[in-house]
């Protein structure tokens, strides 16, 4: 269920999702982009839901380049899953000609390193996987909602609510018994909500940078079902399956089953 906020893009509730355990509760779970441009008309909306808790996903220095708007009575913890982007963009507060300085700066670092943008996705997803910091990353983020659940809304953000949001809502989807094909449902659903978003970007940095750069971002801000797969395919191919994949990461059964029993109806 899609949350209409003017300063963060992509906010949706993941309740009302009918998985093989049963349907995931409403008011309890919201994926989201950094809430560092959230409005007083947003902290009413964020502020009914109930929000009691705002998990971020980013780097320090992400953090402390674009802060979350902090909201009275919630609370804050930061839950890294990298150490460091290569873009490091905030695309909503940058001007055009600051997105192409950084966008350009980006592009060198994977000339550098031999890759094209879509080769630099798919490693970035494949090394959520294979990175022990990521894993580390993941299981502190699903162990908290398991061993501590609270009455309200608990929101985690990363910078898009794309890549580092998707991977972590794309494993607390499957400890809740979402299919595959929901998974991937709720992944692509990035591209409706950001729709908007995404066109108020390519329109500043229209005139700053080339066609195919223009076009490059678009593909920057928008979720690609190869991304996601090559995640899943990394996991199987490591860990064997999913279930290997988040004991590695420290998930264990019964955080699993604290988690159905928190967030399932």
């Amino acid at each position: 269920m899609r949350i209409f906020l003017s300063g963060a893009c992509n906010a949706r509730d993941i309740g009302g999702i009918a998985t093989a355990n049963g349907t995931t509760k409403l008011h309890r779970l919201v994926r989201c982009g950094e809430l560092s441009r959230i409005t007083p008309q947003d902290v009413s909306v964020l502020q009914a839901l109930p929000l009691q808790r705002v998990v971020d996903l980013r780097t320090a220095e992400e953090m402390q380049r674009s802060p979350d708007v902090k909201i009275e009575g919630v609370q804050y913890l930061h839950n890294p899953i990298i150490r460091s982007t290569t873009f490091g963009i905030t695309y909503e507060k940058s001007s055009g000609s600051e997105i192409a300085q950084m966008l350009q700066a980006g592009l060198e670092r994977m000339r550098q390193r031999g890759e094209t943008y879509f080769q630099h996705m798919e490693l970035l997803y494949r090394r959520f996987v294979s990175d022990e910091y990521s894993r580390k990353g993941y299981g502190s983020f699903l162990r908290l909602l398991a061993q501590h659940p609270t009455n309200g809304v608990t929101l985690w953000h990363c910078t898009a609510g794309k890549d580092r949001v998707g991977t972590c809502t794309a494993l607390l989807l499957h400890c809740l018994g979402a299919s595959k094909e929901q998974i991937f449902e709720d992944y692509l659903l990035t591209n409706v909500q950001s729709a908007d978003s995404t066109n108020s970007i390519v329109n500043k940095v229209k005139g700053f940078v080339s066609d195919d750069n223009v076009r490059l971002i678009e593909k920057m801000l928008s979720a690609d079902t190869a991304f996601l797969q090559g995640f899943f395919d990394e996991i199987d191919h490591l860990f064997g399956s999913i279930e290997n994949f988040l004991a590695d990461c420290g998930v264990t059964e019964n955080d699993i089953t604290l988690l159905r029993e928190n967030y399932l109806d």
